[in-house]
């Protein structure tokens, strides 16, 4: 009688008549949760296998016309090249991130179904707008929301229409729709390059590349910035931007530098307007092959087929991160901001993995999985040390400021309207944060933040740029010395560098390759730059060896003293399983891995502490020549660069050196980490027992555990007085917003400078104007300093008065087992 009547009225006329009915949230959890099973399996529909054709083909499609040269990309890029339009773009963006926290508040999931698919459209739509009226300044921006528009709807059809579909089916038909996206682009891209439909080819060569320039005019007039164009008369791609044709003789090195970020951001522009249908069609392969893969791993719901498919994605996982962090080191050579551009890629591609696993494979089995898993033991370690912690506050903290925020307020309208019964500050997930997170040692964690900061501008910032500028002064200084003394030098030179601590060894073998091929081009005859190519690679492994030893002997002489000992934790699980692997005998893989993936100085200073015996560490660390070798290939092509041009194929085989290097180097790491675990499981008891070596460290251990205790007790949070939290949050704002200036910045902050450049060519030839100290820009550069330097001050003055507060909590001797905040259990024994 009621089939044909609404839910709503079968459900008022069952309760009419005493009947028990489920509500209709009753009837979604019920679906959701017997989603996926045999008896709820059905076959793909036509509209079904219609929408996810649309969903997998229609976003690249998109991508070829409006954002590649093949379309209308050029044209679109140019009419959003105006500085109004990227003013725009920012309005748009502010206004869509402000609907999103305020729909936050107003429990956007509580919304009935209709309303919540507009506004998730709205959104998706105004965020598309923003990235592409942000184009100018991030011209990447648009084609990766072009191409994360795929899994997005793929992920909504899954969800909702093809929930119940079954998986193997679903993705069958994903992956050759994906194939048959990147197939017709192919078939439209490769006559367009071989120039079927016009009278010229597009290969990338020069001819095309000032074509693509001249016909991007109107980025080129918009690409500098209004306090550059008074005093830059008729800037265009001919006169300022072109290699051999640009005349920027006489003018200001401020003036210079603008000129440089605008060429290279209107380059960016172009140089993706025509890789656009590229990168479409490997994202869409790559997509895939993903896809076709999880319909044969994953075939069921059962646990076999679920494990299975999860060490297939961290093998993905793992593969994506090593291809994209290659590319960037390709790339960040080139172009900061493609470097940039290649960092949001592999993000956005994680996300995506990561929803996938929690939509498909589900998050009960996925906890159940990690509760289980030995990694997930060891990275529940991890996590639990203030290092971890720190990392985590210094990369997330003002995300998570803003969090609570919107929390607050989410659970001030609940109670307002009668929504919540509880009357907490924060909403219950927010609630939970701050439970887990009230307790740590915030004191510590903030310190660790600035020593994180200081140990990044070391590395990045010091090290980086004081080494470029001196091995830049050394190779031109060598040019007119005796082949043979010049290996002399820079074998002296690259070991000296070696004994450095903060020095990796990459760069050093990027000089000798540099200085070497160079040399060896000159000096010996018509194959002297191949002669030259053999030379360095001998010499930066004889440099490797030497160092190794010169570390070992470091090592070896600070490991007699129990404080160093104890410094490395000698007698903690980590630090022998590594010790374990590394005396193994011969050519094992784990110790190979350990030898040449992990940091050169760390490695063999730690060999020499533990007493490796050597010969044995030098045969592991021989396949460091895999390493090197690219690396003294992309010196020696860096070299023929600066001979044949920046159109030469010499740039290519440099950036493909370093990509082979930086994936070998990459690859070696996580190997590393991957059999360092394995061997904590197969020898974690056995590792932890009492070593007789290791009594003294233990019984330094115990001695200073009173005074580690009232360290730790009067560097609590509230123990601090208003004064030293004062400094503690004021360091970290320095340190944290010096390290942003940095990162995102850099363009502004520094000037770029490779080994390759001279330090005293012109500005516009990527030299310093024989002024080393002019890599620094004005102002935002000092600026940066100025507050990295208010933070160490900062921190050298925190640690001056903690370590004083500590003196006089000794001196006073007070038992932390009597104070007042501690506890005493009945059962704790009395004190002897």
């Amino acid at each position: 009688l009621c089939k044909n009547t609404s839910f709503r009225k079968q459900r008022h006329l069952c309760r009419a008549s005493g009947v028990m009915v489920m509500t209709a949230e009753d009837d979604r959890t019920a679906k959701k949760s017997t989603a996926g099973t045999d008896t709820d399996v059905m076959h793909m529909r036509i509209a079904d296998r219609v929408m996810i054709s649309w969903a997998c083909t229609l976003p690249i499609f998109a991508a070829v016309v409006f954002l590649s040269d093949m379309g209308v990309g050029l044209h679109v890029y140019s009419s959003m090249a105006p500085a109004w339009v990227s003013m725009a773009g920012d309005a748009v963006l502010f206004a869509t991130s402000f609907v999103v926290c305020s729909l936050y508040v107003l429990d956007w999931l509580r919304f009935p179904s209709a309303p919540r698919i507009a506004i998730t459209t709205f959104v998706t739509v105004s965020f598309l707008v923003g990235a592409l009226l942000k184009s100018m300044k991030y011209p990447w921006a648009p084609l990766l929301l072009a191409i994360c528009l795929e899994p997005a709807l793929i992920g909504a059809l899954r969800v909702s229409r093809c929930r119940r579909v079954n998986r193997k089916q679903l993705y069958a038909w994903i992956s050759g729709s994906m194939a048959f996206g990147a197939f017709v682009v192919f078939l439209a891209w490769v006559p367009w390059l071989a120039g079927a439909f016009q009278s010229d080819d597009h290969l990338w060569t020069r001819t095309t590349k000032d074509d693509l320039a001249a016909r991007s005019g109107n980025i080129y007039a918009h690409a500098l910035p209004d306090t550059a164009k008074s005093r830059v008369a008729d800037f265009g791609y001919v006169t300022h931007c072109h290699p051999q044709l640009k005349d920027l003789t006489g003018l200001p090195s401020d003036i210079v530098n603008d000129i440089e970020a605008a060429c290279s951001n209107a380059a960016n522009m172009w140089f993706l307007a025509w890789t656009a249908p590229l990168i479409a069609m490997v994202c869409n392969v790559a997509a895939g092959i993903f896809c076709f893969w999880t319909c044969i791993i994953f075939k069921d719901e059962t646990a076999a087929s679920k494990s299975n498919m999860l060490r297939a994605l961290k093998d993905v996982a793992i593969l994506l991160v090593v291809v994209f962090a290659g590319v960037y080191v390709s790339l960040s050579f080139t172009s900061l901001s493609l470097g940039h551009g290649v960092i949001a890629f592999c993000a956005a591609t994680l996300v995506v993995l990561a929803m996938w696993s929690i939509s498909e494979i589900g998050p009960a089995f996925l906890r159940q999985e990690a509760e289980g898993h030995p990694y997930a033991k060891q990275l529940g370690a991890a996590w639990r040390s203030d290092w971890a912690r720190a990392i985590a506050v210094g990369a997330t903290g003002i995300f998570c400021l803003v969090f609570f925020l919107l929390s607050w307020l989410k659970q001030r309208l609940r109670v307002r309207f009668g929504r919540e019964e509880t009357g907490g500050r924060f909403t219950q997930d927010a609630e939970w944060l701050l439970d887990q997170i009230r307790d740590w040692s915030w004191a510590s964690i903030l310190t660790k933040i600035a020593i994180l900061a200081e140990l990044f501008f070391v590395l990045q910032v010091g090290v980086s740029k004081v080494t470029y500028i001196f091995l830049s002064w050394l190779s031109r200084e060598l040019v007119a010395v005796n082949f043979g003394i010049v290996c002399a030098l820079v074998f002296v030179i690259g070991n000296i560098m070696f004994m450095l601590p903060p020095v990796p060894g990459i760069p050093v073998y990027v000089f000798t390759g540099i200085v070497i091929a160079d040399q060896g081009a000159r000096r010996l005859g018509d194959n002297g730059f191949y002669w030259g190519i053999l030379i360095a690679i001998a010499i930066s492994f004889v440099n490797k060896m030497a160092a190794c030893c010169g570390q070992y002997c470091v090592g070896y002489f600070l490991g007699m003293k129990v404080k160093i000992q104890q410094l490395i934790k000698v007698d903690s699980v980590p630090t022998r399983a590594i010790e374990s692997i590394v005396k193994r005998e011969g050519l094992n893989p784990a110790k190979v891995a350990i030898l040449i993936g992990g940091p050169d100085w760390p490695t063999s200073v730690g060999c020499g502490i533990v007493k490796v015996n050597i010969p044995q560490m030098l045969l592991g660390t021989t396949p460091i020549v895999l390493l090197l070798s690219p690396c003294v290939l992309a010196g020696a092509f860096i070299a023929r660069k600066g001979a044949f041009g920046p159109d030469s194929v010499f740039p290519m085989l440099s950036n493909i050196s370093l990509l082979v290097a930086t994936v070998t180097q990459v690859t070696a790491m996580l190997v590393a980490g991957v059999y360092i675990v394995k061997e904590i499981q197969l020898k974690g008891d056995e590792l932890a027992q009492p070593r007789e070596e290791h009594a003294a460290v233990a019984e330094r251990t115990r001695r200073e555990e009173k005074s580690t205790e009232v360290y730790r007790r009067i560097t609590t949070w509230s123990s601090l007085s208003p004064s030293e939290k004062a400094v503690l949050i004021a360091m970290t704002a320095f340190c944290e917003l010096s390290c942003f200036m940095f990162v995102m910045l850099a363009s502004k902050c520094f000037r770029p400078f490779s080994v390759d450049k001279e330090i005293n060519a012109p500005y516009e030839d990527g030299g310093l104007n024989g002024d080393p100290l002019s890599i620094v820009l004005q102002p935002l550069g000092s600026m940066g300093l100025g507050l990295f330097a208010l933070g160490v001050c900062l921190h050298v003055t925190h640690c001056r008065t903690m370590r004083r507060k500590h003196r006089r909590a000794l001196a006073a001797d007070v038992d932390p087992v009597f104070d007042r905040t501690f506890s005493v259990t009945p059962a704790a024994e009395p004190r002897v």
